[in-house]
């Protein structure tokens, strides 16, 4: 349960981190629109993807057995 909630805070964390970041760049009117679209297109199909490899690895490890998990230790 601490570890789900480790893992949230972290991640909030560092999103908001890089959401301060980034907000220089969308908020910029010298940057031309079409470059702010498709960066910020790019961020959002990179978080997704990423969102998808942690949860199928975290259901994948939730099926492993417990004398699989001992072996690989």
């Amino acid at each position: 349960m601490l570890e789900k909630l480790g893992f949230i805070l972290v991640g909030a964390g560092i999103l908001g981190l890089i959401g301060y970041f980034l907000s220089g760049f969308f908020m910029t009117p010298a940057v031309p629109l079409v470059w702010r679209i498709l960066a910020g297109i790019a961020i959002v199909g990179i978080t997704v993807l990423l969102v998808y490899v942690f949860r199928d690895r975290y259901r994948a490890y939730k099926k492993e057995s417990k004398e699989i998990r001992e072996v690989k230790r």
